[in-house]
């Protein structure tokens, strides 16, 4: 875990993430990342779908195995080593694959357009607002939010701004802009104030209007 978010260690966030072409799946991430990569958890009836939807042979994706009290992701050989073995936290859920599995948070909203810009505009090079300043690009999905990108946000007269402001918005997608050490923190930040806001929906309540693209929050004290 980051050493730098020791109060995020156990906090945790509705989500729905999907494994290669697998899923979703119902799941909670911690408001931060391991390499990158996001730090989902399941219920017990969640992690053994997931293990019996990862078939032996799938290609790139180690074996998952739900055994009577434990989780195991495999790695090859015969017999296969056990990369992780997983037992049930404090709350009864499994999280794994931690580092190990690619998991990503699952939208319904098409995040290609913005996906282009972002990467056109980090290979081009943009003057940022500043180095602490940061934006959370995210698929709005009521209940819970899936984050997209966390990237530095570039200075307002930037062609870079007016670009990924317009992916944004022509997509659908949302973005909140606020000020953290790093990415980690600002990522953090936007899922507390997201989760706060959306505290008493259920995933299928409808919300209207969703968050705007460069909605300003206040940075996250630590």
């Amino acid at each position: 875990m980051n050493p730098q978010l020791p109060r995020s260690r156990h906090e945790w966030f509705p989500s729905s993430v999907t494994l290669e072409h697998r899923g979703p799946y119902p799941a909670e991430v911690l408001g931060h990342r391991r390499d990158g990569m996001i730090l989902p958890r399941f219920t017990a009836a969640t992690a053994r779908q997931i293990a019996d939807d990862t078939p032996a042979e799938s290609p790139g994706v180690p074996v998952i195995r739900f055994t009577s009290n434990a989780v195991e992701v495999l790695g090859p050989g015969h017999p296969p080593s056990v990369l992780e073995h997983c037992t049930p936290d404090a709350a009864g859920q499994y999280a794994f694959g931690h580092g190990t599995l690619p998991w990503r948070e699952h939208t319904t909203t098409d995040p290609s357009r913005f996906t282009r810009a972002l990467e056109e505009a980090q290979a081009s090079g943009y003057p940022p607002e500043t180095l602490d300043a940061w934006t959370i690009a995210f698929a709005d999905h009521g209940h819970r939010m899936a984050v997209l990108a966390v990237f530095r946000t570039p200075d307002e007269d930037a062609a870079a701004y007016d670009a990924l402001y317009n992916a944004l918005y022509s997509s659908g997608l949302s973005s909140y802009e606020t000020t953290a050490v790093q990415a980690d923190h600002a990522e953090l930040a936007a899922r507390r104030h997201f989760s706060r806001e959306r505290a008493r929906l259920a995933p299928g309540d409808t919300v209207w209007p969703t968050v705007a693209p460069a909605t300003r929050i206040t940075a996250d004290p630590h």
